[in-house]
Formats: C-alpha cells, structure tokens, sequence
C-alpha cells in the first residue's frame, strides 16, 4: 500500500506541492498524467517493468501527485501525493523525502482529521469521498477557499456521486453545471 497524502489547494495554479518536489536537491523526472504528474527519482535506482511493460510502482522510485481540478464548475477536486514503493525503504532517497514531505504536509492546517471525536469545522465544505481518504491538508489557496465556502470532492468520486452532490448543492442555492 502506498503512503498518501491528501490537500487542498486551488486548481490551475503553480502547485505548491510541486514546486515543493521541484525544490528538492536532486528533483524527480516529471512526466505528465491525464491528472497531473508521475515522479522518477531516476538517482534512487531504476524503474521496474512488468510482463505487460507498464511501470511495477511497487518496485520503484516513483511518486504521483494528482493536482486538484475542477468539476462542474463550483467543486474542486482534492489533491493528492502517493509514494508508490513497497516498502518505501527499499530506495532509501524516497524514504528520505517521504520523511521531509510529510513533515512539510504537516506544517498546514489540518482541515480535516479522520479521527473518531475529532473536531472538523470544514467537514461541510468536503462533498461525495473527499472526507474518506485521510487527514486533509489547506495550503495556503485551499485555505482561503474554505474559509470563503468552496466545495471539494474526490478526484475518484464519479458521474453517479457528483450528480447527487449536485442535487445536495441545489438545495444550498448553488448550481452545478453539466
């Protein structure tokens, strides 16, 4: 199982979080996904190739960032950071910058805790899935978004739980588009 992380932020901007990975002393090889970036820590050790040749991302040093996106016009998607190797200690770089990552995460307000009892004022905003991946994290743009009222989903959350967010959203007075 990956180690993820889970964020808000706007979408369409300069992603904090890669410019965070872009930072780094010895910065990945991005290649672009139909929802955001895969990460090649090529100095961490070689890619691992299936029998179907597709990437085996258990077996090698790669993160996906999936950035945040918009869906229908009023939700934002939430963003998410996924270190594929299992373990990750088998590329002791990745470990290395999972540790710094998480650290650098943890420096935002935790918008949401998946904790029993725990206090979520945000929990409204957080629409379909979004609230069942794990601790959510604002940066700075997420923030400002909250606080003024905007609505996350998932990125997974599909047509069928965005048309009942939707049906939820109209009765909030806030109209989604096809």
């Amino acid at each position: 199982m990956p180690a993820s992380f889970w964020f808000v932020e706007e979408p369409c901007q300069s992603s904090k979080v890669l410019q965070w990975f872009r930072a780094l002393p010895t910065p990945p090889e991005e290649v672009a996904s139909a929802k955001g970036y895969n990460l090649y820590f090529r100095a961490a050790g070689p890619l691992a190739i299936d029998d179907d040749g597709s990437i085996d991302g258990s077996r090698s040093p790669v993160v996906s960032v999936i950035t945040p996106s918009f869906r229908r016009a009023v939700m934002w998607t939430i963003g998410s950071v996924h270190f594929w190797p299992t373990p990750v200690g088998q590329f002791p770089e990745v470990a290395k910058i999972r540790k710094h990552f998480r650290r650098w995460i943890e420096e935002h307000p935790l918008v949401y805790d998946p904790h029993i009892n725990a206090d979520n004022p945000f929990a409204y905003y957080l629409e379909g899935s979004a609230a069942n991946r794990g601790a959510l994290y604002a940066l700075p743009t997420g923030m400002a978004a909250l606080t003024r009222g905007q609505f996350f989903v998932d990125d997974l959350d599909n047509d069928f739980v965005l048309d009942r967010v939707c049906r939820s959203l109209k009765l909030r007075g806030i109209e989604c588009q096809s």
